[in-house]
Protein backbone atom coordinates (compact mmCIF):
# COMPACT_ATOMS: atom_id res chain seq x y z
CA UNK A 1 0.00 0.00 0.00
CA UNK A 2 1.02 3.52 -1.23
CA UNK A 3 1.73 6.14 1.80
CA UNK A 4 3.37 9.98 1.89
CA UNK A 5 6.29 7.66 3.69
CA UNK A 6 7.12 6.02 0.25
CA UNK A 7 7.61 9.27 -1.38
CA UNK A 8 9.16 10.67 1.87
CA UNK A 9 12.10 7.08 1.54
CA UNK A 10 12.52 7.97 -1.96
CA UNK A 11 12.86 11.83 -1.74
CA UNK A 12 15.70 11.18 0.89
CA UNK A 13 17.21 8.66 -1.44
CA UNK A 14 17.31 10.93 -4.25
CA UNK A 15 19.41 13.16 -1.68
CA UNK A 16 16.07 15.65 -1.48
CA UNK A 17 16.11 17.63 1.72
CA UNK A 18 12.05 17.77 2.52
CA UNK A 19 9.77 19.29 4.77
CA UNK A 20 6.95 17.80 6.51
CA UNK A 21 3.63 19.66 7.72
CA UNK A 22 2.33 17.58 10.12
CA UNK A 23 -1.79 18.70 12.04
CA UNK A 24 -0.51 18.60 15.85
CA UNK A 25 -3.94 20.92 16.80
CA UNK A 26 -7.16 21.75 15.89
CA UNK A 27 -10.00 24.20 16.35
CA UNK A 28 -12.97 24.74 15.07
CA UNK A 29 -14.73 22.66 11.78
CA UNK A 30 -10.78 21.46 10.74
CA UNK A 31 -10.66 19.62 7.14
CA UNK A 32 -8.37 17.21 8.56
CA UNK A 33 -7.57 15.15 11.67
CA UNK A 34 -4.33 15.52 14.11
CA UNK A 35 -1.51 13.54 12.38
CA UNK A 36 -2.26 14.49 8.91
CA UNK A 37 0.71 14.84 6.84
CA UNK A 38 1.90 16.71 3.61
CA UNK A 39 5.19 16.16 2.10
CA UNK A 40 6.66 19.37 0.43
CA UNK A 41 9.56 19.20 -1.39
CA UNK A 42 11.98 22.24 -2.59
CA UNK A 43 10.71 21.87 -6.39
CA UNK A 44 7.56 23.34 -4.60
CA UNK A 45 5.78 19.98 -5.17
CA UNK A 46 3.60 18.56 -2.48
CA UNK A 47 2.31 15.16 -1.88
CA UNK A 48 -1.07 14.67 0.35
CA UNK A 49 -3.22 17.44 1.35
CA UNK A 50 -4.26 18.93 4.62
CA UNK A 51 -7.95 21.07 3.82
CA UNK A 52 -7.44 22.19 -0.51
CA UNK A 53 -5.69 23.89 -2.90
CA UNK A 54 -5.85 27.59 -1.26
CA UNK A 55 -4.73 26.68 2.30
CA UNK A 56 -2.20 23.55 0.66
CA UNK A 57 -0.51 26.59 -1.31
CA UNK A 58 -0.39 28.92 2.15
CA UNK A 59 1.54 25.39 4.04
CA UNK A 60 3.45 24.53 0.75
CA UNK A 61 4.72 28.51 1.15
CA UNK A 62 5.76 28.07 4.99
CA UNK A 63 7.37 24.83 4.35
CA UNK A 64 9.65 26.14 1.75
CA UNK A 65 10.27 28.90 4.35
CA UNK A 66 11.49 26.57 6.73
CA UNK A 67 13.32 24.08 4.11
CA UNK A 68 15.53 28.00 3.29
CA UNK A 69 16.14 28.02 6.75
CA UNK A 70 16.88 24.75 7.69
CA UNK A 71 14.99 24.42 11.15
CA UNK A 72 11.85 23.16 12.29
CA UNK A 73 9.24 24.82 14.13
CA UNK A 74 5.47 25.26 14.45
CA UNK A 75 3.21 27.49 12.79
CA UNK A 76 -0.41 28.33 12.98
CA UNK A 77 -2.73 28.81 10.03
CA UNK A 78 -6.83 29.96 10.02
CA UNK A 79 -8.62 29.01 7.48
CA UNK A 80 -11.71 31.30 6.62
CA UNK A 81 -15.12 29.46 5.62
CA UNK A 82 -15.82 31.94 2.94
CA UNK A 83 -13.11 30.59 1.00
CA UNK A 84 -14.87 26.50 1.89
CA UNK A 85 -11.61 24.81 2.82
CA UNK A 86 -13.22 24.54 6.57
CA UNK A 87 -15.76 21.98 7.35
CA UNK A 88 -18.34 24.43 9.01
CA UNK A 89 -19.02 28.29 8.65
CA UNK A 90 -16.84 29.17 11.37
CA UNK A 91 -13.49 28.70 10.05
CA UNK A 92 -10.98 26.81 11.44
CA UNK A 93 -7.26 27.03 13.07
CA UNK A 94 -4.74 24.14 12.22
CA UNK A 95 -1.22 24.34 14.44
CA UNK A 96 1.39 22.39 12.15
CA UNK A 97 4.94 21.34 13.26
CA UNK A 98 7.26 21.41 10.23
CA UNK A 99 10.08 19.05 10.30
CA UNK A 100 12.94 18.90 8.02
CA UNK A 101 14.10 16.01 7.19
CA UNK A 102 18.05 15.87 5.45
CA UNK A 103 19.43 12.90 3.54
CA UNK A 104 21.92 10.80 4.93
CA UNK A 105 25.58 12.43 4.09
CA UNK A 106 27.08 10.85 1.51
CA UNK A 107 31.17 10.13 1.59
CA UNK A 108 32.27 9.65 -2.24
CA UNK A 109 36.33 8.46 -1.61
CA UNK A 110 37.67 8.25 -4.89
CA UNK A 111 40.92 6.05 -4.48
CA UNK A 112 40.94 2.59 -2.67
CA UNK A 113 44.58 3.44 -0.85
CA UNK A 114 45.99 3.62 2.74
CA UNK A 115 44.41 7.14 2.99
CA UNK A 116 41.03 6.07 2.08
CA UNK A 117 41.04 2.85 4.45
CA UNK A 118 41.72 5.43 7.16
CA UNK A 119 39.40 8.13 6.21
CA UNK A 120 36.94 5.56 5.82
CA UNK A 121 37.15 3.92 9.01
CA UNK A 122 36.83 7.52 10.35
CA UNK A 123 33.94 8.48 8.39
CA UNK A 124 31.75 5.71 9.03
CA UNK A 125 31.78 7.03 12.83
CA UNK A 126 30.92 10.53 11.87
CA UNK A 127 27.72 9.45 10.37
CA UNK A 128 28.37 9.27 7.06
CA UNK A 129 27.23 6.61 4.39
CA UNK A 130 30.46 5.72 2.88
CA UNK A 131 31.27 4.76 -1.28
CA UNK A 132 34.92 4.02 -2.21
CA UNK A 133 35.46 3.55 -6.00
CA UNK A 134 38.48 2.89 -7.38
CA UNK A 135 39.54 0.64 -10.51
CA UNK A 136 41.78 -1.54 -8.44
CA UNK A 137 40.82 -4.58 -7.11
CA UNK A 138 43.87 -5.32 -5.83
CA UNK A 139 44.00 -2.19 -3.48
CA UNK A 140 40.13 -2.40 -2.83
CA UNK A 141 40.02 -4.82 -0.72
CA UNK A 142 36.87 -5.50 1.10
CA UNK A 143 38.88 -6.99 4.11
CA UNK A 144 40.13 -3.67 4.36
CA UNK A 145 37.27 -1.42 5.03
CA UNK A 146 34.51 -2.27 7.29
CA UNK A 147 31.11 -4.19 6.17
CA UNK A 148 29.49 -0.62 6.16
CA UNK A 149 31.68 0.88 3.24
CA UNK A 150 30.29 0.37 -0.31
CA UNK A 151 32.76 -0.40 -2.30
CA UNK A 152 32.55 0.27 -6.55
CA UNK A 153 35.07 -0.68 -9.04
CA UNK A 154 35.48 0.64 -12.34
CA UNK A 155 36.59 3.87 -14.01
CA UNK A 156 36.71 6.69 -11.39
CA UNK A 157 35.63 9.47 -13.60
CA UNK A 158 32.90 7.51 -14.94
CA UNK A 159 31.68 6.07 -11.44
CA UNK A 160 31.91 9.55 -10.13
CA UNK A 161 29.33 10.62 -12.90
CA UNK A 162 27.25 8.00 -12.45
CA UNK A 163 27.06 8.46 -9.03
CA UNK A 164 25.21 12.50 -9.27
CA UNK A 165 26.18 13.35 -6.19
CA UNK A 166 23.55 15.95 -5.14
CA UNK A 167 23.93 18.84 -2.04
CA UNK A 168 24.22 15.61 0.35
CA UNK A 169 27.32 14.46 -1.24
CA UNK A 170 30.58 14.92 -0.12
CA UNK A 171 33.70 14.25 -2.49
CA UNK A 172 37.45 13.15 -1.58
CA UNK A 173 39.48 12.79 -4.09
CA UNK A 174 42.76 10.35 -3.01
CA UNK A 175 43.88 8.48 -5.98
CA UNK A 176 47.11 6.65 -7.57
CA UNK A 177 48.19 9.76 -9.92
CA UNK A 178 48.47 13.29 -11.50
CA UNK A 179 45.97 12.47 -14.74
CA UNK A 180 43.36 10.40 -12.53
CA UNK A 181 43.38 12.90 -9.78
CA UNK A 182 42.51 15.59 -12.75
CA UNK A 183 39.70 13.38 -14.61
CA UNK A 184 38.38 12.78 -11.08
CA UNK A 185 38.10 16.22 -10.23
CA UNK A 186 37.31 17.07 -13.16
CA UNK A 187 34.12 14.80 -13.30
CA UNK A 188 33.19 15.81 -9.56
CA UNK A 189 33.42 19.79 -10.43
CA UNK A 190 30.42 18.43 -12.84
CA UNK A 191 28.48 17.50 -9.75
CA UNK A 192 26.28 19.18 -7.01
CA UNK A 193 28.56 18.17 -4.14
CA UNK A 194 28.56 19.95 -0.84
CA UNK A 195 32.34 19.65 -0.60
CA UNK A 196 35.15 18.32 -3.55
CA UNK A 197 38.53 17.99 -2.12
CA UNK A 198 41.62 16.97 -3.54
CA UNK A 199 45.09 15.49 -1.41
CA UNK A 200 48.78 16.73 -3.31
CA UNK A 201 51.55 18.90 -3.05
CA UNK A 202 50.36 22.95 -4.01
CA UNK A 203 52.39 22.58 -6.98
CA UNK A 204 50.65 19.72 -8.20
CA UNK A 205 47.27 20.95 -7.60
CA UNK A 206 48.71 24.37 -9.13
CA UNK A 207 48.98 22.36 -12.38
CA UNK A 208 45.66 20.28 -12.29
CA UNK A 209 44.28 24.19 -11.76
CA UNK A 210 45.85 25.44 -14.94
CA UNK A 211 44.85 22.58 -16.88
CA UNK A 212 41.16 22.37 -16.46
CA UNK A 213 41.22 26.16 -16.14
CA UNK A 214 42.79 26.11 -19.82
CA UNK A 215 39.72 23.00 -20.72
CA UNK A 216 36.92 25.76 -19.87
CA UNK A 217 36.40 25.31 -16.17
CA UNK A 218 35.66 28.83 -14.44
CA UNK A 219 37.82 30.33 -11.90
CA UNK A 220 35.46 30.78 -9.06
CA UNK A 221 34.36 26.95 -9.52
CA UNK A 222 38.00 25.78 -8.79
CA UNK A 223 38.24 28.20 -6.10
CA UNK A 224 35.59 26.39 -4.31
CA UNK A 225 37.88 23.14 -4.31
CA UNK A 226 39.59 22.36 -0.64
CA UNK A 227 42.99 21.48 -2.46
CA UNK A 228 45.29 20.79 -0.89
CA UNK A 229 42.74 18.92 1.28
CA UNK A 230 42.56 18.75 4.98
CA UNK A 231 43.50 21.34 7.93
CA UNK A 232 47.27 21.91 8.98
CA UNK A 233 47.62 19.64 11.34
CA UNK A 234 51.60 18.65 10.32
CA UNK A 235 50.00 15.02 8.98
CA UNK A 236 52.73 13.02 7.38
CA UNK A 237 50.94 9.55 7.89
CA UNK A 238 48.13 7.97 5.74
CA UNK A 239 46.49 8.16 9.52
CA UNK A 240 46.90 11.23 10.20
CA UNK A 241 46.46 12.82 6.73
CA UNK A 242 42.92 10.93 6.87
CA UNK A 243 42.52 12.51 10.80
CA UNK A 244 43.12 16.14 9.06
CA UNK A 245 40.88 15.37 5.68
CA UNK A 246 38.09 13.90 8.32
CA UNK A 247 38.64 17.47 10.85
CA UNK A 248 38.04 19.66 7.71
CA UNK A 249 35.02 17.78 7.05
CA UNK A 250 33.43 17.98 10.51
CA UNK A 251 34.55 21.92 10.45
CA UNK A 252 32.85 22.41 7.57
CA UNK A 253 29.70 20.19 8.16
CA UNK A 254 28.89 22.64 11.26
CA UNK A 255 29.98 25.83 9.86
CA UNK A 256 32.83 26.34 12.75
CA UNK A 257 35.96 27.93 12.09
CA UNK A 258 38.70 25.20 12.84
CA UNK A 259 40.42 27.97 15.91
CA UNK A 260 41.74 26.19 19.19
CA UNK A 261 38.81 26.20 21.63
CA UNK A 262 41.09 27.82 24.56
CA UNK A 263 41.40 30.89 21.91
CA UNK A 264 38.05 31.13 21.34
CA UNK A 265 37.08 31.25 24.98
CA UNK A 266 40.37 33.32 26.39
CA UNK A 267 39.12 31.57 30.44
CA UNK A 268 42.26 33.82 31.35
CA UNK A 269 40.61 37.10 30.05
CA UNK A 270 38.38 37.36 32.85
CA UNK A 271 41.03 37.29 35.61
Amino acid sequence: MHTIYSDIQAALQKGERVAIATVVKTAGAAPCGVGSKLLIRADSSLVGSLAGPVTDARIATEGLNALTEGRSYLWQIHLDADQGEAVGSCGATLQIFFEILRPEPRLIIAGAGYVAQSLARLATQLGFRVIVVDERRDLADPKSFTSNVQLLFGSIPETIHNLKADESSWIVIVTRGHQLDKESLQAALASHATYIGMIGSPGKVKRIFKELSEAGIPTERLAQVHAPIGLDLGAETPDEIALSIAAEIVMLRHQASGAPLYTRHALLADK
